[in-house]
């Protein structure tokens, strides 16, 4: 394939955008409506899991020996096997990748721009995602790297605005309904971003001094799951837990509530530009993955030629995949986590044992 790499620095970073994604406009929603005023101490919890998943990941990125998943696939379990096991991980994140894109789409026509056709609004995003995978892993490394501090000035300007409409109140009674209910909504977040960090073990090979990546992946899950926990208390404490679970995008609503000195308002869209900044570095990392995978499964040297026909079957799919906003909210409370169990968490444990086999009778050879 191609002989780009990145810094773990830059591995750090696009760890961070992907963690936040999608999720900082689509989690508050269900957690608030099944854990109310303690969301947030789900997604403590959540972290708490992601963070070993991501052990898992780095175990499995180490033994590979500089594969990514689908040649480590191949190299477990043979020629048949491993593309068979393959299968289900690429279908996996193509699927995803169009969820993401939908998400975009979604928000654009229902909050910004509603008299635009959805089709049209998934082309055109999806345009500047094929032009930065086109690019490499190298160029993604680098935007991620400028784009970094631009999200936490945007981020921390968000909270201190929104400061003063904050009332603690919102989060009495701590553990109201008991722990039970916070237990159970914490799958929501481990379901979307973490078990979806999978995908990055496309990525983990093109990352250079391998020693580091380890502490750049952990660093990075850690403080994206940390702007998750800031958003979610946000909603909680300016919104209440009633109102942030009706709100379709909470934290936009958030945004709207901004009002410094009477006369700067309307600052809601600070929030659409830390979610399209964070949600096309989600999409781009899974656009790229998909590309690179499928090349690596049909033995194509490069993967770019794939990339059109590929973004001409995500839009269509992204339409098709669900009919409204509440079916996929529906969605991702009841089926996702069931499903991104599967292929985040048995895939990546079936080919990590195999690896060790693997590796164990190379050495003994």
């Amino acid at each position: 394939m191609e002989n780009q790499t990145i810094s773990p620095r830059q591995f750090m970073f696009i760890v961070i955008l992907f963690t936040i994604g999608s999720s900082i406009l689509i989690v508050p929603t269900p957690m608030a409506a099944l854990a109310k005023q303690d969301a947030w101490l789900s997604v403590i919890l959540s972290v708490m899991a992601g963070l070993l998943l991501v052990f898992l990941y780095n175990k499995i990125g180490e033994s590979a020996k500089g594969k990514t998943f689908i040649q480590a696939s191949t190299y477990a379990f043979g020629a048949w096997f491993g593309r068979l096991f393959s299968v289900f991980y690429l279908i996996f994140i193509y699927i995803l990748a169009a969820l993401v894109l939908r998400n975009i789409g979604d928000f654009m026509t229902t909050q910004i721009i509603p008299e635009t056709p959805l089709q049209f609004t998934h082309i055109l995003f999806l345009l500047v995602v094929i032009a930065g995978a086109y690019l490499g892993v190298q160029v993604i490394g680098r935007s991620a790297e400028i784009f970094i501090p631009w999200l936490i000035l945007l981020l921390l300007f968000m909270v201190l605005s929104i400061t003063p409409q904050i009332s603690i109140d919102n989060l009495k009674p701590v553990l109201g309904n008991g722990i039970l209910p916070v237990v159970k909504t914490s799958n929501i977040v481990i379901g979307t971003p973490f078990l979806e960090m999978v995908t990055l073990l496309m990525i983990f090979p093109y990352v250079k001094e391998s020693k580091k990546t380890s502490h750049a992946w952990l660093l990075g899950a850690l403080m994206g799951g940390g702007v998750l926990l800031l958003i979610t208390l946000l909603c909680l404490l300016v919104l209440g837990p009633d109102l942030t679970a009706l709100n379709a995008y909470p934290t936009y609503k958030v945004g709207e509530k901004i009002n410094i000195a009477g006369f700067l308002e309307g600052l809601e869209i600070i929030i659409a530009i830390i979610w399209m900044i964070t949600i096309f570095f989600k999409l781009i990392v899974l656009y790229y993955a998909s590309s690179v995978g499928i090349a690596q499964f049909l033995k194509l040297k490069d993967h770019r030629p794939l990339l059109l026909p590929l973004g001409m079957g995500m839009v269509v799919l992204s339409i098709i995949a669900y009919p409204d906003v509440a079916y996929f909210e529906t969605f991702v409370g009841e089926t996702w986590m069931s499903y991104a169990l599967t292929h985040g968490l048995i895939l990546p444990l079936i080919l990590w044992a195999g690896l060790a086999i693997k590796n164990k009778k190379s050495n003994n050879t």
